[in-house]
């Protein structure tokens, strides 16, 4: 019975297949995977027979303006059409984006180029795009609860899938719209791995259906792809298809259906969806007006673009979630199929390997394998397709062969330089072109313009460094600018590797910024998106910036001067500060309304490092970064008594701010040019209104310090105050020292500059004995660690001195060179560059270019 039952089975699965192709009532129904070749060709061959009067095509219906400008001849693939949500409010700045790539191996592609040839009415039937991304925002808000907590799932996820933190971690993020997890991730497809005997759902699509990409016989393959779709629904739970919009984007495709039916003309109708969507498309389901009302749902308004896409984008393996890896290997396959070779599968993996070959001189040329590993490569791919039942080696045969043939003593687990570049040439480099009447928002033109004028290279999706010498050359401090300007707007363009810190005052001195960057969609899109506030880098800039003071205020950040300043930092080196008067309007009341001291000090150093730098940052000539200054200076010194009652927890975070007061005030006693001076008298009141009071042991050392310095400690109380601790053992070995640490944080060349305090240091040491000395060294050591490496030789040396010891504390090495050892030192390198050559290192030694 159980064998009759499921030949039974067999039977109906293999009828339903057949009817997919036969004409049934006028249609026939083209189950596809996006951006497969063996798809997309059978589809060409299935349309150039049957000749269509209409084809109803799963793409979001807004879409058909954009359909004449996919016929352009100057498109050059990939591409993408990117759909850009309105924001909920006027502040928001992260916008829902949804993509709909095309590559050359696009069965979606192939039946619009073929449409136009033929003269077959397009239909596009699926929901609208904004109906679409506002399911998508709705499913990511109801995976978190309302404060923002993870809501309880009833299973774990599979370990292929996206953990649920990671899925629903910006509600705005990117949004594919072509998206076919539910074929690629069911528990059919994972059965099917295990029971092929392969590494993942793309190898076993490979075995099943990209190895039949050479075959005529494009009813046989729909009706199996068909059939693998339809099993692939069949063992995908009911509620997890009604969890999202499937149900309602399926009604919208039927009615599609019905729009194309009453067309006039002769010949069938073809009905081109995802695989998943075919068995409800031929075998409609019963209707359910209330559970369609629901999936439905209102939309959002979008406007939609075409832009430039990338191979790197397309590939699965880089997080793309729908279709095939490595695009670039699919496309040379499709092309040699396309052009009739007798055994593509193999022309196609000779040209990957040479191709890598060609890579491999160019980038790696230490690991260019020999040519007999080479042809071995092609052999064994050929000889692994043959074992494993295919007309030709695939993907993962290449991948199987060269880790056989050419990787040579090295731990695949480790990673290996040969196969990262055997996977960059699998998935190709290119970017797309779009036609320049393709309507493209005038500031991603302008965009495109600036960086082409600034040196960046934008035509390929490559990643590439730059070294810009910010000081000394305008056009690289403008490119500098760029950059920033393209951080402030989150396209993601840059990143950059080194250069001054001017927020946290580290490097302000260097001369360089190096950068790296690379134009991809993520960049184009994020400029659709800002396109409505401006049509140039500066008008688009200032709007976001506008937002992001905004946002300070919405998000309850308006007091928080420390994320300001930051902010104000950002924008000046994007080159806006001329744009910032709202910014540093907003900066002096958060700053003197700042109720905690360490903060305060925080902000005084960051506007101390923007007063330094303000010809640097463009606000020389401008007096609201000095007034801000200012401002913060006096709110610190109002905030000094804060030390008497600071918790124990906030003591050396307190004693840090009061460090970085001391070192602003001294530095800025003396005004430079175009800037106030910071009166000194005020910090030295309020540390004497400090003396004597209650303080924790580390604030009582470090206000002693800036008491002597100033005059109101004599250098024999200073002494007793930090030094008394540990003379008389007050308190546990560890908080005797609390008081010279605090001195040393503050004041560290007081030390060695105050015989009195270093004599006594001295003679309480000397009285230890080893029990006692070894009870407080890691305390003294810890201590110690505030003084820099300079500091350390200039006290080591005065203490030498006093012991009348021959300390030598001279540079080891000498800095003159003589003529002989110079020209010795030029034959050295000669010969070393020689070597590296040899050795096939010689672009180790090539200067960057800038």
């Amino acid at each position: 019975m159980e064998a009759e039952a499921a030949a039974a089975e067999r039977q109906d699965f293999a009828a339903y297949g057949q009817r997919l192709t036969s004409g049934e009532g006028g249609f026939f129904f083209f189950p596809i995977r996006h951006h497969s070749p063996a798809c997309a060709l059978h589809l060409a061959a299935a349309l150039a027979e049957i000749r269509p009067r209409a084809i109803v095509l799963e793409m979001p219906a807004d879409f058909e303006p954009l359909l004449p400008l996919l016929s352009h001849p100057d498109i050059r693939l990939p591409i993408a059409i990117v759909s850009v949500a309105d924001g909920e409010r006027a502040s928001d700045e992260r916008l829902p984006v949804g993509y709909w790539p095309f590559s050359a191996t696009s069965p979606e592609w192939a039946a619009l180029r073929l449409a136009g040839e033929f003269g077959s009415a397009v239909i596009l039937a699926d929901r609208e795009s904004g109906a679409r991304l506002a399911a998508a925002r709705s499913e990511k808000k109801g995976e978190t609860g309302e404060d923002g907590e993870e809501a309880p799932r009833q299973d774990e996820p599979r370990q292929d899938e996206p953990r649920q933190d990671e899925r629903s971690q910006d509600e705005t993020g990117p949004t594919l719209l072509t998206d076919e997890g539910q074929l690629a991730y069911s528990h059919y497809a994972d059965g099917l791995v295990k029971r092929l005997g392969v590494r993942d759902f793309n190898e076993a699509w490979d075995r099943l259906f990209e190895s039949r990409a050479a075959e005529k016989d494009w009813r046989g393959f729909f009706r199996d792809v068909g059939i693998h779709c339809a099993l692939s629904r069949l063992a995908t739970p009911a509620e997890e298809i009604a969890a999202d919009d499937t149900l309602a984007r399926e009604a919208c495709m039927r009615g599609a259906m019905a729009k194309a039916q009453v067309l006039s003309g002769d010949g069938p109708i073809a009905v081109i969806t995802g695989g998943f969507h075919t068995p409800v498309m031929i075998d409609p389901p019963p209707e359910r007006p209330e559970e369609a009302k629901v999936q439905a749902g209102p939309g959002i308004q979008t406007k939609s673009y075409l832009i430039r896409y990338t191979h790197d984008h397309l590939d699965r393996i880089n997080g793309y979630g729908a279709g095939m890896p490595s695009p670039r290997w699919y496309e040379r396959l499709q092309q040699r199929i396309a052009e009739g070779h007798d055994d593509p599968f193999t022309e196609a993996a000779t040209d990957v390997v040479l191709d890598l070959t060609q890579r491999l001189r160019r980038d790696r040329p230490n690991f260019t394998p020999p040519l007999p590993s080479l042809a071995a490569t092609v052999a064994q791919a050929q000889a692994l397709a043959d074992l494993r039942g295919l007309q030709g080696p695939g993907r993962a045969e290449i991948l199987d062969a060269a880790r056989s043939c050419l990787m040579k003593g090295e731990d695949p687990r480790n990673g290996s330089p040969l196969m990262e570049a055997l996977l960059a040439e699998l998935t190709g480099e290119g970017i797309g072109e779009v036609p320049s009447g393709a309507g493209a928002p005038p500031l991603v033109e302008a965009v495109r313009r600036r960086a082409r004028a600034l040196g960046f290279r934008i035509e390929d999706g490559t990643e590439r460094n730059r070294l810009l010498d910010i000081h000394r050359k305008p056009r690289h401090l403008a490119a500098s600018r760029f950059l920033h300007v393209m951080t402030l707007l989150g396209t993601g363009f840059g990143r950059c590797l080194r250069g001054p810190d001017w927020a946290g005052g580290v490097a302000t001195d260097v001369l360089f910024e190096e950068w790296t960057y690379r134009w991809s969609p993520a960049v184009e899109s994020r400029l659709v998106a800002l396109s409505i506030d401006g049509d140039t880098v500066e008008r688009a800039a200032d709007a976001v910036l506008a937002r992001r003071v905004q946002a300070l205020g919405e998000e309850g950040q308006a007091k928080n001067a420390h994320a300001a300043i930051r902010l104000l930092m950002i924008a000046a080196q994007a080159g806006l500060a001329r744009s910032c008067g709202a910014l540093i309007a907003a900066i002096g009341p958060a700053v003197a309304t700042d109720p905690d001291f360490g903060r305060v000090a925080v902000c005084l150093s960051m506007l101390d490092n923007l007063q330094r730098g303000r010809k640097a940052l463009g606000f020389a000539g401008m007096p609201g970064p000095d007034e801000l200054r200012l401002i913060a200076y006096r709110r610190a010194i109002d905030l000094l008594p804060d030390l008497v009652t600071a918790r124990d927890e906030d003591v050396p975070r307190y004693v840090d701010a009061l460090a970085t007061l001391n070192e602003i005030a001294e530095a800025g006693a003396q005004a430079g040019e175009g800037e106030q001076p910071l009166d000194l008298d005020l910090l030295d009141e309020g540390v004497a209104a400090l003396i004597g009071a209650d303080l924790a042991p580390r604030a009582a050392g470090a206000v002693a310090a800036i008491g002597h310095m100033s005059g109101r400690l004599s250098a024999e109380a200073l002494a007793t105050c930090v030094i008394g601790p540990l003379q008389f053992s007050v308190g546990e070995p560890p908080a005797r020292v609390e008081a010279l640490a605090g001195l040393l944080a503050v004041q560290p060349a007081l030390l060695k500059r105050t015989p009195a305090l270093l004599e006594r240091l001295d003679l309480v040491l000397a009285g230890f004995d080893e029990a006692d000395f070894i009870e407080v060294l890691p305390a003294l050591r810890l201590a110690f660690t505030a003084l820099a490496p300079d500091e350390t030789d200039a006290l080591a040396a005065v203490i030498a001195q006093a012991k009348g010891s021959d300390l030598d504390l001279a540079p080891r090495f000498s800095g003159g060179l003589t003529e002989t050892e110079m020209l010795a030192n030029a034959r050295l390198n000669a010969t070393f560059a020689e070597l590296m050559q040899a050795d096939g290192l010689g672009l180790w030694l090539e200067e960057r270019a800038p």
